[in-house]
């Protein structure tokens, strides 16, 4: 009996790709007025060099995708000369994360989650670091776990773990969605979990892996592929 369903967020209700271009654009068009030399001094790819650096100085910030962010603003501002650069980080994430958390979600997101959530507890699994209360879906789920919380990113056993822990239920009781072939669908798996692939762009899915319970190619899919395993 299916009694729980979980969303990955990013690229599963939303495309992440053009938010996170639009919200390093802000971020460095504010760092212009604010701290001129970081702008003239990193671009989108610098930024990229920057967390990659603080990635292999503190592995665990692969966890927490904000504090790795204040981290490396912090780590090229202080390389600019800034001394207020604790300060200056801050305020540069605040208007990233405000950018980061204006999407634009696939359509019938909003539709699936308030139909699902009739009839199922409804959780978010994700990686990122999207607040649900900014996108303004947090009325529609009931539970939210992210890295940074957990401490390990999916596909980790760890994270599964913890959503089994959080609702008490067992794994056969959960469907797990995402647009991730390893991360969510063999993560799920390998948790005992039953999997949607959510695969907008008719991507080939990996050879030798198993496959998801049911796939989809949007969102208004989505129902009946949880209908389908549930009468299964």
């Amino acid at each position: 009996m299916i009694k729980v369903i979980t969303f990955d967020l990013d690229d599963t209700l939303w495309d992440i790709g053009t938010v996170i271009t639009k919200a390093n654009t802000l971020m460095l068009a504010w760092m212009q007025q604010h701290a001129p030399k970081f702008s003239q001094t990193y671009d989108h790819h610098g930024i990229d060099a920057l967390r990659d650096e603080i990635w292999q100085q503190q592995p665990q910030l692969k966890h927490d995708l904000s504090q790795s962010r204040i981290a490396l603003i912090q780590l090229g501002l202080e390389r600019c000369g800034y001394r207020s650069a604790a300060n200056l980080a801050q305020a540069a994430f605040e208007v990233y994360f405000s950018a980061r958390n204006d999407v634009l979600l696939f359509d019938g997101a909003q539709q699936q989650l308030q139909a699902l959530g009739k009839h199922y507890t409804v959780g978010a699994l994700t990686n990122g670091n999207a607040d649900l209360q900014r996108v303004g879906l947090d009325h529609l789920f009931d539970f939210y776990l992210n890295s940074a919380q957990v401490g390990v990113s999916k596909p980790h056993p760890k994270f599964f773990e913890a959503a089994l822990r959080h609702t008490g239920l067992p794994p056969q009781a959960f469907i797990h969605i995402g647009d991730h072939p390893q991360h969510d669908i063999a993560g799920a798996q390998a948790a005992g979990m039953h999997s949607i692939w959510m695969n907008p762009n008719n991507a080939l899915w990996p050879a030798g892996q198993a496959s998801a319970s049911q796939e989809i190619q949007n969102l208004h899919q989505l129902s009946d592929a949880v209908a389908k395993i549930h009468d299964h």
